[in-house]
């Protein structure tokens, strides 16, 4: 069976900070349940689930409560923040 795709839907629209990080494959479900409940900081999207790159596209309102979040979560789930780059989507 294949698999359908979604990717002719934008991932975010609006100003957005984006950041890429490297996590462990297994980490990717769980860091994606504990960011839903931060509803609005940030909207995380698997970029890559086989080298587990995941991407968070976060408001320029939040940054500073998503690097908090970030920050304590890193202690539970190991992760490696590659990049951030600002985005007009």
């Amino acid at each position: 069976m294949a698999v359908k795709r979604f990717s002719k839907y934008p991932v975010f629209s609006g100003d957005a900070i984006r950041f890429e990080a490297q996590v462990e494959t297994e980490a990717i479900a769980p860091l994606c349940r504990l960011m839903d409940i931060y509803e609005g900081v940030a909207f995380v999207r698997t970029k890559n689930p086989r080298q587990a790159i995941v991407e968070f596209w976060v408001s320029p309102f939040y940054l500073e409560d998503f690097r908090g979040i970030i920050g304590a979560l890193k202690k539970e789930i190991p992760m490696v923040i590659h990049d951030e780059r600002r985005e007009a989507v």
